[in-house]
């Protein structure tokens, strides 16, 4: 008696060796945002279930999460049937992480035609591009595809065996899409599409090889190698737009910047290499550049060499807030101290004045104006050799009084630095940084002035290392967010959760978003984890609304 389960299988099997739409292959998807993240393993038409019966002919699926603690080093998901998926539940240090799977199928026959089937597949946990790296692991995962954003495009390169592998058949079904987009690759194993929805996107791509063997018993003439990726896409809103503006001087982070009018000033910062700080790679440099056209950078009367520091404008001009000094020389032991001293800048006299100093020292903080109340959140105090103290206050002046001096506001219900500060809807937003116990995070905190209290605000979309470093600036009635990966984050009008909403030309951290006439974002400086420090400017026309009550 045929049995369900047994005609099943033998569907499956005839739509394999057929070749016919319905055919099935093995896909993986990460869910991280449930209460148990996992990857969950289906074998189907596209990246969803399909008959739970099917997973029975892969059970013997290898999975890996790439990332995590260890780097790069993949780590062994333990796959278990679990109604209508094979699913690994993923460690918290993983949940973030690339998910790759292998699985040998077997030995097939097409008429007199007999062929080894090999199953490979990806996902990625987010719909970031920045996120969206190789696994470059040529055993594990020898036939990948790796997309790229560009643009309005989609790229995905088909790598076999690290290599870009041309004439590979790629085909992509997904949201928008009323007839399956199929191609092949270019030679630099490229396929290029435009994708106009957002949602999960399944995709594949075919290799075959003309090897000859033998797998249990059976001959094959052939090899035939899928890849499949399961991919999370949202279209970009925001795009960077061709400006003329020169490259910064030199590469620098942690700097101070701000935009006055039409003129963009970035004050300090770091010259030198990552972790390395001594006298001669730190900045007391002050330039302005004109934004309305393509001048050149103009040299200000500068000051104390800092790092970490801040820079706001207001009524004209513009306040420099605290940041770390250096005072080793290359050869010498590192010695670092955090400074208290504010400072204003007139423009038109070109001059210096000096304001009352923080209670201590701070470095790695923000700075932000609300109305005419310069604030200061976040930071440490570093002191040379003793212990790092991680301060506890946050700050206030009021910059319209005719002798301002710094009071204590309600202290944050963390110990971050590395933040980024930014002013919206008539409070403050503490986004992302680095925690004294736990490592980077994209925490959000509000501060509401006029009840003097915080609460707890959406996370950025990401893993920690999005909030660590990141630049926030509120520009056409909206919040903005860049992060270390690339990404443009705006926070939704209900204040409940951030939107992916485009993508850097240029990833950076420890960078500056800034606004430009409520209607244009100007991205400045910062580094790339791999290409170093980054002198371009990025601007990025942003719709103009009326801010969120």
């Amino acid at each position: 008696m045929l049995t369900r389960r047994t005609f099943t299988l033998c569907c499956s099997l005839w739509l394999l060796i057929s070749g016919a739409a319905q055919a099935h292959f093995l896909w993986v998807v990460s869910t991280p945002d449930d209460k148990t993240p996992s990857a969950k393993v289906y074998f189907s038409e596209s990246a969803s279930p399909a008959d739970p019966d099917l997973l029975d002919r892969v059970l013997k699926a290898e999975a890996w999460a790439f990332g995590g603690r260890r780097g790069n080093e993949p780590q062994t998901l333990k796959l278990t049937k679990d109604g209508d998926a094979l699913v690994a539940e993923l460690p918290a240090e993983q949940r973030m992480s690339p998910i790759a799977l292998r699985h040998t199928y077997g030995v097939l026959s097409r008429g007199s035609e007999s062929f080894l089937l090999k199953y490979y597949a990806k996902s990625y946990p987010l719909a970031l591009p920045g996120t969206w790296r190789a696994v470059n692991d040529a055993e594990l995962l020898p036939l990948e595809v790796v997309p790229a954003s560009e643009g309005s495009e989609l790229a995905l390169k088909v790598l076999w065996q690290g290599k870009p592998q041309s004439s590979a058949i790629v085909t992509v079904e997904g949201p928008g899409i009323e007839k399956k987009l199929e191609g092949t690759t270019d030679e630099a194993g490229l396929f290029r599409c435009r994708l106009t929805e957002s949602g999960m996107f399944s995709i594949r791509a075919k290799h075959t090889e003309a090897t000859k063997g033998e797998l249990d018993g059976k001959t094959y003439d052939s090899v035939r190698h899928y890849s499949t990726l399961a991919l999370r896409y949202q279209p970009a809103q925001l795009k960077t737009t061709a400006n003329e503006w020169p490259a910064l001087p030199k590469g620098v982070t942690s700097f101070g910047g701000a935009v006055d009018g039409d003129a963009l000033y970035v004050y300090g910062g770091h010259y030198g290499s990552a972790h390395e700080y001594y006298r001669e790679e730190q900045s007391g440099d002050f330039y302005r550049l004109d934004l309305r056209g393509a001048g050149q950078w103009e040299q200000l009367p500068g000051g104390p060499k800092l790092t970490g520091l801040a820079l706001v404008a207001h009524g004209g001009k513009l306040y420099r807030i605290g940041g770390f000094t250096a005072k080793n020389a290359q050869s010498e032991r590192q010695d670092l101290w955090s400074q208290s001293e504010v400072a204003r800048f007139d423009p038109e006299a070109r001059q210096w004045q000096t304001l009352p100093s923080l209670p201590e020292g701070r470095s790695s903080f923000d700075a932000a104006v609300l109305g005419d109340t310069l604030y200061v959140v976040g930071g440490w105090e570093m002191q040379g050799d003793k212990e790092t103290r991680w301060l506890e206050t946050s700050l206030a002046m009021d910059l319209s009084a005719s002798a301002p001096q710094w009071k204590t506001v309600a202290a944050p219900p963390f110990h971050r630095r590395a933040v980024a500060l930014a002013t919206w809807n008539d409070k403050l937003y503490c986004v992302g940084g680095m925690q004294e116990k736990g490592g980077p995070t994209t925490a959000v905190a509000v501060f509401d002035p006029a009840r003097n209290e915080w609460s707890e605000g959406p996370a950025l979309i990401g893993s920690g290392m999005d909030g660590f470093g990141s630049s926030a600036f509120a520009c056409g009635g909206k919040l903005y967010a860049t992060t270390m990966s690339g990404s443009i984050q705006r926070l939704a009008s209900s204040g409940d959760h951030w939107e992916f909403v485009g993508q850097l030309e240029h990833p950076r951290f420890f960078h500056r978003l800034l606004s430009w006439k409520n209607d244009r974002l100007v991205v400045v400086g910062g580094a790339h984890m791999s290409r170093g420090k980054i002198q371009p400017l990025e601007m990025l026309p942003v719709p103009t609304q009326a801010a969120a009550r």
